[in-house]
């Protein structure tokens, strides 16, 4: 009888993950559905990705309210958009211009769209997509050539007649500087990606579901496996490049290489300069606005091995001066490519995959040992932004995994009953000597460690003392004291950062009139009390939903790939729940322990701030420069000071909420490269 019910019992079990598990591959192919429906029409062309009239010589067109400007011109193939470069003397105009394609044998409108004129950049160049494509057709490509077109711009100026700017020309002729942006891909190599997408989308949702419902491993496992199975196919809907300064960060991790473990000196490497392979560059894998041609070229080179064209020198480049230990990860990956002689794009992958799993470990013990929040750690480590950042060779991934790592070795010896081992203290300070220095505002995370019992601390236990709040207020001041003062050791420039000039020496008035790209400082700021304080409630009132949707992830890295809302709710539905209190947890948070939390996160949340209005013009309205990234090194203290037993859960929900988070990310990667696709 036992063996029957044992029979029905996993006969049933069978029947349901399959069930279970063929819904979770359907809605994954409904997915991939749409991703090939929007790339399905630019596969089939056949033409370059050029710019014809690519000339700049002198501003002698005015872009005018109401007038409308027109440039004729002959090209072949399937017309995108077009490529302008506004030279415009001061800021911007607000307002809109209406772009306008004419074939002219037809005399009629074949492409069309509108794009915002403030947004535009001074001096460089812009492309703007038409709304719809000018798909010429075969016929015309294959046998009649070049066709004529007119191309129409007209602006409409929020300020009316007198308003103007500038547009590079020819002097000769009188033309605009614009060029027209026809694209070439290869089907093979672009349905080849398509196909990878697909293959890894499909192992990804079945490993996922198999590692939260089938396996009964442990939660950390669960987490390891989940994380890798997502980031598999984030990573190749984010690729290199595309993640905010990781142009800089992969610099700074390339010569970081060079010095630590290639033997270069400094006199091999001048200021600014790297030594890297010949090969090691591409316009098109470059490309921080990633699109079509970058997923081709990522199928095309991604196991390519290199040519061994040479070492030469790169001046020039774009690099951060920063503690050499947040670009580490990326270091280590570079030269372990080098040595397995692998290509640009195989050497770009392995970094951010040492630098990938740096996070998941990190993530892995902070979940392993932390005796309350497991489920805040796991909803964190699946906010978008994170697993973007986590793919990259962004220094954030340090400082992320250092500050969930600290804050649960923290919690696990809060809990520690027993007197306090030495090696755990000096893990302990290990851990905030790294974290300090890689960015200076997470020093004041390094305050919680006042909250460990001072009579567990080996031969303080011996020392009988009462804390009194002055001593508490005047330990907390010392202690915050020696972290910036670490801080600034290692990383000198820091100062440049945390005390900007305390005051021009000019008010706020005629900087208005005089230097309105001026920033604010810390003078400006004490003088204008009331206009700091209407900036950033103004901020508030005109950004606040963005900056929560940016904590979460809802606009990815350079691309500004607009994540869509349905996913973001969900994502961070899930990391409310997430904060709940579980009935069989063991060990509860005292409110004292909160409250320190609460107030770093605090504190963390005003420097943001507070280096945002550094940043800021003081013609701006609003604060420029606070990104949600900022602050996930601490949310795992901000979202445990708001857990309390007011909700609380009867089950254990982190294999469920993993499962939901992680798919979901699947959905978010899957829709970024449709947002892509459809530009």
């Amino acid at each position: 009888m036992d063996k029957t019910k044992n029979i029905k019992s996993i006969i049933l079990k069978i029947l349901l993950h399959s069930v279970c598990l063929g819904g979770v591959l359907i809605a994954v192919g409904l997915a991939l559905f749409f991703v090939k429906y929007s790339f399905v029409d630019t596969a089939t062309t056949k033409n370059q990705y050029r710019y014809i009239n690519d000339i700049y010589d002198a501003p002698v067109v005015d872009f005018s309210h109401g007038k409308t400007l027109e440039q004729e011109f002959s090209t072949h193939g399937d017309i995108y958009g077009v490529k302008i470069r506004f030279h415009n003397l001061g800021k911007p105009q607000a307002g809109s211009a209406r772009l306008e394609l004419v074939e002219k044998e037809l005399g009629a409108v074949v492409a069309e769209t509108t794009f915002n004129t403030e947004v535009m950049v001074n001096d460089v160049y812009t492309d703007i997509f038409f709304d719809r494509p000018y798909y010429v057709g075969d016929y015309w490509q294959e046998t009649k050539g070049t066709r004529d077109y007119i191309l129409r711009i007209t602006p409409d100026f929020a300020a009316g007649d007198e308003a103007y700017m500038k547009v590079w020309g020819d002097s000769a002729s009188g033309t605009m500087a614009f060029g027209v942006l026809t694209y070439v891909v290869d089907n093979a190599s672009l349905y080849g990606w398509f196909g990878l997408i697909c293959k890894v989308a499909v192992a990804a949702a079945i490993l996922l579901y198999a590692a939260c419902f089938i396996f009964r491993f442990k939660k950390e496992t669960v987490f390891i496996i989940a994380l890798l199975a997502v980031s598999s196919l984030f990573t190749l809907a984010l690729p290199p490049f595309s993640s905010p300064d990781e142009e800089a960060h992969i610099n700074t991790a390339y010569r970081l290489c060079n010095e630590k473990l290639e033997g270069y000196t400094r006199k091999d490497l001048a200021e600014r300069t790297i030594q890297r392979r010949a090969e090691d560059y591409s316009s098109t894998f470059e490309n921080k606005h990633t699109n079509v041609f970058s997923y081709e070229y990522i199928y095309d080179n991604l196991f390519s091995k290199a040519q061994k064209e040479g070492i030469k020198p790169i001046s020039n480049v774009w690099a951060v001066s920063d503690f050499d230990g947040v670009y580490m990860m990326g270091a280590l990956g570079i030269k372990l490519s080098h040595m397995l002689n692998l290509g640009y794009v195989g050497s770009m992958y392995l970094g951010r995959l040492f630098n990938l799993l740096f996070f998941a470990l990190c993530v892995f013990f902070a979940i392993k040992i932390t005796p309350v929040g497991k489920n805040v750690f796991m909803a964190l480590s699946f906010f978008p932004i994170t697993l973007h950042l986590a793919n990259s060779f962004s220094r954030d991934v340090f400082v992320i995994s250092l500050g969930f790592l600290f804050t649960a070795y923290l919690l696990y010896l809060l809990k520690q009953e027993e007197i306090y081992k030495w090696w755990q203290l000096v893990l302990l300070a290990v851990i905030s000597v790294l974290l300090a220095p890689s960015k200076f505002i997470y020093c004041t995370l390094c305050i919680a460690v006042l909250l460990l019992d001072i009579k567990k601390v080996p031969l303080l236990n011996r020392i009988k003392f009462k804390i009194n709040p002055i001593f508490a207020v005047v330990g907390i001041g010392a202690f915050g004291a020696v972290a910036v003062a670490l801080a600034i050791m290692l990383r000198p420039d820091v100062l440049r950062t945390i005390l900007p000039a305390i005051s021009s020496g000019e008010s706020l008035e005629t900087l208005l009139l005089t230097n309105p790209d001026a920033t604010f400082n810390i003078g400006l700021m004490l003088q204008n009390p009331v206009v700091t304080l209407k900036l950033v409630l103004r901020t508030i009132f005109e950004n606040g939903a963005y900056y929560i949707k940016s904590v979460a992830g809802g606009v990815l890295g350079y691309n500004s790939v607009l994540i869509s809302d349905a996913f973001i709710i969900v994502i961070l539905v899930c990391a409310i729940v997430s904060t709940f209190a579980e009935e069989q947890e063991t060990y509860t948070l005292r409110l004292y322990d909160r409250g320190m939390f609460g107030f770093i996160s605090v504190i963390i949340l005003g420097l943001v701030v507070y280096l945002g209005i550094n940043w800021t013009p003081v013609s701006y309205s609003t604060i420029y420069g606070i990104q949600g990234k900022y602050l996930l090194p601490v949310l795992p203290m901000a979202f445990l000071a708001l857990r309390g037993k007011t909700f609380s859960l009867k089950k254990d929900i982190f294999r469920p909420l993993c499962f939901v988070m992680g798919l979901t990310n699947l959905f978010v990667a899957l829709n970024a490269i449709v947002v892509i696709l459809q530009r």
